[in-house]
């Protein structure tokens, strides 16, 4: 439990993944629905996005090293989605949901 809190609130690993996405040219929004918090709320809502591991923790064996490509940007309503439930979505099966709606 400890080395789950740990590896999921790991600051420095968020900020290296936000860093990484805006170096290549990006926008910090939603993997899944796109939603862009500094378009919406402007500087309050500049760099405020959650990460998640594609992978659940609880699903990795022994202590993995969690990589950059391990971690999507997502907003906190599609990340609460992400993780409803009995089985946890994918990314993609989020998205089809959303855009079938």
């Amino acid at each position: 439990y400890r080395l789950h809190l740990y590896r999921e609130r790991n600051k420095a690993l968020v900020r290296k993944k936000k860093d990484d996405v805006l170096k290549k040219g990006g926008k910090l929004v939603c993997e899944v629905c796109g939603f862009d918090f500094e378009k919406q709320y402007g500087n309050l809502g500049r760099d405020f996005i959650e990460c998640h591991h594609i992978v659940p923790l609880s699903e990795q064996g022994g202590e993995q090293k969690t990589r950059l490509k391990d971690l999507v940007l997502v907003c906190p309503n599609c990340h609460r989605m992400l993780h409803r439930g009995d089985n946890i979505l994918s990314v993609d099966e989020l998205k089809e949901i959303v855009t079938c709606q």
